[in-house]
């Protein structure tokens, strides 16, 4: 049953980072995606896609993870909790790998249809 709370924590975890980076990059996203008028219609299409992304990579991520199961015996609290650590830090690698994607994305779009600028 601990292994099970420590996992559901680690999946409350990955929500919380997937919510604090959508926050911290949908904004300025909005922004920059309606600079070009050749763009603006899209802009919906790229933010959800961007939400999407960023919720799938960390949930395909902690969905690899290995429940503790304890049949080694009862494990001190500390353990879980360095359990829920390294279960979470693989979110943090790919999300930021699935932001550079994204990122290298916009950037060849920008590039392409540079010569629409308004």
């Amino acid at each position: 049953m601990e292994g099970l709370i420590a996992w559901l924590i680690s999946v409350a975890l990955a929500v919380v980072i997937c919510v604090a980076v959508i926050c911290a990059v949908r904004r300025p996203m909005r922004e920059l995606l309606g600079v070009n008028s050749y763009i603006s219609p899209a802009r919906k299409f790229y933010l959800r896609a961007f939400t999407v992304l960023v919720f799938l990579t960390a949930l395909a991520t902690i969905s690899k993870t290995d429940i503790p199961t304890g049949d080694e015996g009862p494990k001190a609290f500390m353990e879980y909790v360095w359990w829920v650590v390294g279960a979470v830090q693989p979110v943090f690698s790919a999300l930021s790998f699935g932001l550079i994607i994204y990122a290298a994305l916009l950037a060849v779009l920008f590039v392409v249809l540079g010569r629409y600028r308004d």
